[in-house]
């Protein structure tokens, strides 16, 4: 192949791993140059596109958690129901949720975390689901526990 296409194609795959973080831009990379060559596609003809990512708006869940840094186990239950809401676009979830979370978090775990969720529906910032997911009691956010949320634990409004 003559030098000039070479370039071009190197340059192609280059352009459509552009916006891609490491390691998956090397790799990317690698795929995208030896289909390009493959395939002899021209630039002109068709263009390998990035797969749609997911909305910026929400940060993943431990990074949310540790900006909002909370102090109280309910209020790590509440930061968490709130990122399932609105991050994650989860309308219930159970306690294994909320204990996964936490673990991704590497956040200490209550010694008993049905008590702390059982604390947060008494204040009215969760009630319990209709249905039951995976043999669980399931939870939700309610506007209550969204407004507690806003108003004393979002730090500068992070997320809604």
């Amino acid at each position: 192949m003559e030098n000039d296409l070479i370039k071009e194609r190197v340059q192609q795959a280059l352009d459509c791993v552009q916006g891609l973080d490491e390691p998956y831009r090397g790799i990317a990379f690698q795929v995208i140059l030896k289909e390009l060559f493959r395939e002899g596609i021209a630039p002109e003809l068709k263009r390998v596109q990035r797969p749609d990512l997911p909305p910026k708006s929400f940060p993943p869940i431990n990074e949310f958690f540790s900006a909002v840094h909370p102090k109280a186990y309910t209020d790590a239950v509440i930061t968490i129901a709130y990122h399932l809401l609105h991050g994650e676009k989860v309308q219930s979830f159970t306690i294994q949720d909320i204990a996964e979370s936490l673990s991704k978090c590497r956040a200490e775990k209550p010694k008993n975390l049905s008590d702390v969720l059982a604390g947060c529906a008494r204040n009215g910032w969760l009630a319990e689901g209709n249905q039951k997911q995976r043999g669980m009691k399931s939870w939700y956010l309610t506007s209550t526990g969204e407004k507690y949320f806003q108003s004393k634990l979002n730090p500068a409004g992070m997320g809604g």
